[in-house]
This record gives C-alpha cells, structure tokens and sequence, in this order.
C-alpha cells in the first residue's frame, strides 16, 4: 500500500465534441460539447442525487498523466462494451482549495480530452459515469447549486471559461483534440545492423542473413558525400508555408448545400461559363476601383473628378496595388503627375509585394514618368523592392521601351547630391543631415546621419515640435512625412489653429531614459545636449520647484554663463530683467525674480570660490543636472489638455494643464501659473483610457482621488504611460502608432 501522505486528491474533466467543425470554430460554444460526469446521492437523501466530476487519489510522485489516462480507461469500462475511453493527453488546468474536512487542502482538475462523438449507442450502466451536454450543465451550474457538489460547479465554471479562452486563442483548440503521439507512429521499423551493443541476436533474417553479416555488409557500401539535416525535425514548431493570397470558403462548416435550389444554366450559355466568371471579375473591379481603372487608362479628366469627389490615392485595389502603381505600370505619364500633384500621392507608395512607383516606371522603360518621379522633392531613389533590388537594377533586367534613357537618368540621378534637413538642438544651433532616402528617410537613418557616437545616440532620438505640440518619434517613423501632414497632425490631436503651429525637427533626450543610465553618463557632449535641454525646460516653467532650488539653478547658470563671480562686473545692478529670463523661469521673472537678486549674486559667489566645484564647464553642465534630477518632472514629455473643477454648486471652472509623463510616473501643472497640481508615482494610481480617446481617468491610490483629464491626446498618454511602467513592452509596434510614443 502507498503513503497516504503521498496521495493527492485529483478530478478528472472528461471532455468530447460533438463533431468535427466544432474544432475550427474561433467562437465557443457549450453546446458543441459532451462531458463525463456521474451522478451520486446527497448524504441522508438517497432519492435525491447530484452529479461530480470523476475523482480519484494520485501519487504525488508518480507519472501523473499515466495514472489518470488509466483511471478514465477502467472507469469508462462499463457504458463502452468493455472497451474504456482512450484519453489522448492530460492538461492539468488548475488547482482548487477543498473545504469541510479537507478545508487546507487542494485538489487539481485535469483535463482529458477524448474522440469525437460517434453514432454508437452508448451502453447504461447504473452507477457509471455518463456524457451530458456541456450547454445543458452550465444553464443550471452555479456555486450554490444543489445540482452539482461545490467543488464540482466551481471547477465546471472554471473549465466553462478555460475553454472560452483557448478558442480565442490560434490553433489551440485543434492541439487538445489532436490525436495523440502514440496514435499518430503508424509502423516502427528497427534496422537489426544497428541493434544495442550485446543484444545482437545471431539468429538468421532476411535473405539468411544474420544481424552482424548485415552490419559488415552495410559498413561496407559507399557512405553519402553530403547530409542534410531537417532543422525542423523534432522540434515543436509547427511549419506554415508563405502564401501571397488566402481564400476562406465562406460556406465552409454550414453543412450540406439545399441542391434543390441549385440552378442549372442552360447549354447554350455553357461554352460562355470561364470567359464570363473573368468579365465578372473585370466588371467587378471597375465597379469598385474607379480611380485606378482611369489611372491605368490614362483618363486624367475623369482622374480629376474623382480626386475633387474625395477618392483616395492610397486606396489598395485587391491586388493590392494603388492607382499610381498602374499609370507607371502602363505608362501614363500625365495620369501619374495628376496623381502626384492633384493628389498629393506619395512618390514612395509600396504596393503589396513592395514595389514603388520608381521600380515600375523603370521596369516597364517609361523614361518620362522616371524623369517626373525624380524630379519629385520627396523620392527615394535608393528604394528597394522585396527582393533587394533598385529601380536602376529592375530597369536593367528587364529592358523594355526605352531603357537606355531610363538608365541614364537613373544614374544621373544616383550622383546627384541628396537633399539636406535641419535637425535643430535646445540650444538654437542645428546640423543639415542628407536625406539619402527622400521622404522615406527614417529617425534611425537621420540619427545615423547626425554623426553622433553609438554611446551619445542612445541617450536621444528625433523629435518633431511646433509652438504648442511636441511628439517624440519612433525609430521607424519618417520625419518628412510628419512635416508633411503636421497641420493634420495637430488638428487630430489639439483644438489649436494649425496654420499657426510651424514644425521642425529636434535633437531631444529620449524619454524613456532611465534616470540611473543619464546618472552614468560622462560624455561631454551628451553632457552638453542634455543641460541645454534642461535649462530650456527651466526657463519656460517646466521644472516647478521650491525657491531654494530654483536659485541655486539660477546661481550654477551664471557660473557657466559668465564664468566666476567678479566684484566688480557682477554688481547689484548686473541681474537686470534681460539677464534674469536667461538664468530664472518665465513665470517667476516679475512675480519673485527681483527679490531673489541678492539670494542669487551671494551663491554665486560662494559657488565661484568653492574649491569643491570644478570650473570645467561639462562638470558644471553636469552639476546642473544633479540639481534638475529630483525634478518631479524632469525628462517628461508634456501634453496639453483640461481639467473641470467644481468652482460652486452651480458651475464648474475649466483649468487648462500640462499633462507631463516620465519615468517616475504622472504630473498635472497649471498651464498658465505653472504650478504643479499633482504628481504621482507609478504604483500609486491607475488610469482608463475614455470613449473614442477623448479622455483619460485617474485614481490616486493613496487618498481615493478622482479626476478626468479631457483631451485629444489621450490615447498618446496612455500608451505612453503603459510603456514606462512597463505594462507594454518598448518594441511593441501596433496600428495605433500612428503618430508618436506608440
């Protein structure tokens, strides 16, 4: 007899469907399935009964699978003509903490998935386990129901939700139902020559051949010159073949078709059949693709009409072609420029399998369109199609119409000096970087071409700013086509003028910086970048602080402005208000500034004399920046939004805020006197996106606050805020990255 101390209780969730279809189906169903379940009687009631899950005892140390896979066969004996369920795999879902006398302990539930149902009249024996429809049990399964014992209708609405869940989830559904690895070895042939060594057995097999005669004969046969091993052989991934299109059959699982209703046409129309089904499909196309059927006609009056009705130039036909793909593709010269111009396409649309406009135009010859194209400020000449290849390669391999001239201007082009773009930095200075790739220049190729070291290049990434708008860009963005569509940009994500709001391109510090990394940093020059940054976020009132730290900021950017302390140039007169705006924040200039005069100039001095402080400017560039650390809002990205308070019983006041969010979590500032409203730490509040990302909710944790920040940015903060706490990961990359932080 084993230790009961070894035993563990266990029930079993025996489980079949109904039929087949049932395993493909994304969408659960109860109904599509059987469960084994065994009715018993209540404790002094023996006309009343309930039903339980099958349970048994299983040794903790034991093979777990075999045990219970053996218990189902021996107890589904009895209703299967002697023949026993054959399991074929056991999932352990969860475990369950017992109650009553067991109240301590827990039980599992497994899960043991069995064939489909079949047409065979199941046998009744009193006593035994018998199948009931799962959509049946779960009508009148409930924690208090007297139908079930509680253990057995806890774990039956835990298994009702588990299957929920593994049909939403891909292919998981058929994995449980597969058959299992024994069932799936249809013959097991062993080689006598390679037998285990001492097992040989000497007696004679085929042709009369023993085992060793077998070996020397094959020992001495020419071995292969090459092996090639499978890399997928024994491995667990499951092998999915590419394929350029996939049709469903939307008919596919709806059972029988009612052939009654099927119309037979008449012979006549018979020899018309495959030739009509291809003029369908013709007509079909022109029907929903207008723009591209007089794109590729080259039908520039009706293009016109079309474009001024509101068709778009980046609509993907089924092919997934856009109509400037076809006017290149057939030579439509001045289609393609009604596109490019009316239309404002982008001369660097990809088509499905990742043509260009440029790829077809080169291909086909069409030494026009190839001279338009490159004439467009926005090409990338150096675009490559699926296979790597450059329209000069494309134009080359092909040959058609006129080549040569296409190639020609192709490599007239090739040497041609690129386009330049001005990438600013907080100080006001900027570096021009070549855009090798047109518009299509992406921030990691531009942070490429600012020629900074790989150790500075991780501490910053671009950033597009306007007066009142600032988005951070990922590396995959392409900053052209956000200067491009700015004004778009801040009509979808402010209530601002965008006439008003000018756009360029920032060298900034990257936001998700971990402050223990900028703390590491000893580069001069990402020293340097990130100070200007700094002070340019102090002086417009974006580092809310106690006077005592703003005056020593004040203090330390007199010392790197003006250098030392000089009794005689830096008197009582020397911080005038000009001088005060370059050294205190906008909002403190008139307010406090002129009676901080003397607090300022007398640390000042003490810093130019202390013999603790070194006067090499990145030391003080970087001793700046220590006083700048315990900032709550350091390093935050700003956006703009509203906030209603209760001003009376009768009104609410409206206060317009900064919405900040960093790596230490969410601050609130007053837009207009710049004093912060609240911050909170990651951990200390939760947040909900609002309806069609107009608003977001905050709780405060710690004093049960509420409070609704309306705004157009909304679904930026949060993404933002879920990726500095960590609930998304940093590569993530979705549809909604539309424009910023993702």
């Amino acid at each position: 007899m084993g230790n009961e101390d070894n035993l563990e209780d266990a029930f079993v969730a025996v489980i079949r469907p109904k039929n087949a279809v049932s395993l493909s189906s994304k969408e659960y169903r109860a109904k599509a399935y059987e469960i084994l379940l065994i009715e018993v009687p209540l404790e002094g009631k023996e006309k009343k009964r309930k039903k339980v899950l099958l349970g048994t005892k299983i040794h903790t140390g034991s093979d777990t699978s075999r045990s219970i896979l053996e218990y189902v066969d021996e107890t589904t004996k009895p209703i299967s003509n002697n023949q026993g369920f054959i399991g074929k795999r056991v999932v352990h879902m969860k475990k369950f903490p017992l109650e009553g006398e067991n109240a301590g302990k827990e039980a599992s539930l497994f899960i043991v998935p069995i064939n489909v149902k079949d047409n065979s009249k199941p046998t009744y024996s009193p006593g035994s386990p018998s199948f009931y429809c799962l959509q049946d049990i779960m009508r009148v399964c409930s924690e208090t129901s007297a139908h079930f014992s509680s253990i057995t209708s806890k774990m039956l609405l835990a298994l009702d939700k588990w299957l929920a869940d593994q049909h939403s989830v891909p292919h998981a559904i058929p994995a449980l139902f597969r058959p299992s690895p024994g069932e799936r070895v249809k013959t097991n042939v062993s080689n006598p020559a390679y037998a285990p060594e001492g097992k040989q057995s000497d007696a004679p097999l085929h042709m009369g051949y023993t085992a060793l005669e077998i070996k020397s004969k094959m020992m001495s046969l020419e071995k292969a010159d090459m092996c090639i091993q499978n890399p997928l052989y024994g491995s667990d991934l499951q092998y999915t073949n590419r394929v350029d299109k996939v049709i469903i059959n939307p008919y596919f699982g709806l059972g029988a078709p009612d052939y009654s209703k099927i119309q037979i046409p008449k012979r006549e129309k018979w020899q018309h059949s495959m030739s009509s089904v291809t003029e369908d499909k013709e007509r079909q196309w022109v029907d929903d693709f207008p723009l591209h059927r007089s794109a590729c006609e080259g039908d520039t009056e009706l293009l016109s009409k079309l474009l001024d009705s509101g068709f778009s130039v980046k609509q993907l036909d089924s092919d997934h072609w856009a109509p400037i793909h076809y006017a290149c593709w057939y030579g439509k010269v001045e289609a393609t420029k009604v596109l490019l111009e009316k239309g404002n396409c982008n001369p660097n649309l990809l088509n499905g399998q990742l043509s260009s406009p440029l790829h077809f135009a080169a291909g086909g010859g069409h030494s026009e369109i190839v001279q338009l194209l490159l004439q467009h400020p926005e090409i990338d000449r150096h675009i490559e199609d699926q296979q790597k290849r450059s329209p000069l390669q494309v134009c080359e391999e092909n040959k058609q119409n006129d080549w040569e001239e296409t190639v020609k201007l192709l490599q007239q082009a090739n040497n041609k000096p690129y386009e330049k773009v001005r990438i600013y930095r907080m100080d006001g200075s900027y570096r021009s970087v070549e855009l090798k790739h047109g518009n299509n220049t992406s921030v990691q190729q531009i942070m490429e071409g600012m020629r900074l070291s790989q150790e500075t290049q991780q501490y910053f990434t671009i950033w597009i700013c306007s007066e009142n708008l600032s988005l951070q860009l990922k590396p995959y963005h392409k900053p052209l086509q956000h200067l491009r569509i700015w004004t778009e940009i801040v009509t979808d994500l402010t209530v601002l003028d965008p006439q008003r709001e000018t756009p360029q391109l920032f060298l900034r510090r990257d936001v998700r910086l971990p402050l223990d990394v900028e703390k590491k940093v000893e580069d001069p020059l990402s020293i340097l970048i990130l100070f200007d940054e700094a002070r340019h976020c102090l002086l417009k009132g974006f580092y809310p602080s106690p006077d005592s730290k703003l005056i020593t900021l004040a203090s330390l950017l007199l010392l790197i402005i003006y250098g030392s302390y000089e009794s005689k140039k830096h008197k009582q007169g020397f911080l005038n208000e000009e001088n005060l705006k370059s050294i205190v924040p906008i909002s403190k200039v008139k307010s406090k500034a002129h009676h901080w005069t003397n607090r300022i100039l007398h640390e000042y001095k003490n810093l130019s004399t202390s013999e603790g402080v070194s006067k090499e400017m990145h030391h003080l560039q970087r001793l700046f920046l220590q006083n700048c650390w315990d900032i709550p809002t350091y390093g935050a990205a700003f956006f703009t939004g509203q906030v209603f308070t209760k001003a009376s019983s009768s009104n609410h006041k409206v206060i317009r805020v900064y919405v900040g969010v960093n790596t230490k979590g969410l601050h609130l500032m007053n837009m207009e006197t710049k004093v912060l409203l609240i911050s909170l730490k990651y951990g200390s509040f939760m947040w909900q996106l609002g309806q069609a990302d107009q608003y977001f909710q905050i709780h405060s944790l710690e004093n049960k606050m509420n409070f609704i920040v309306h705004t157009k940015q909304a679904g930026l903060i949060v993404k933002l805020l879920m990726k500095l706490s960590g609930q998304i990961t940093p590569n993530d990359r979705s549809l909604t990255d539309k424009y910023a932080y993702g």
